[in-house]
């Protein structure tokens, strides 16, 4: 799964998460990326619910 992709799971606009928090998007990439998907899944869990309510992703 990218990382993208991982995203649109959560239900989370990336694109606006980019926007308004570059540097988040940024550590979180780096993360998901010397990670993967599960270790990333686990050690940022609580962002989750916090992101997905400020960059709901509409589809």
């Amino acid at each position: 799964m990218t990382f993208e992709e991982f995203f649109a799971k959560k239900k989370i606009n990336l694109q606006a998460l980019k926007k308004v928090q570059p540097e988040l998007f940024d550590e979180f990439k780096t993360h998901f990326e010397l990670m993967g998907e599960k270790s990333f899944d686990h050690s940022k869990k609580f962002w989750f619910n916090k992101l997905r309510r400020e960059f709901l992703l509409q589809r």
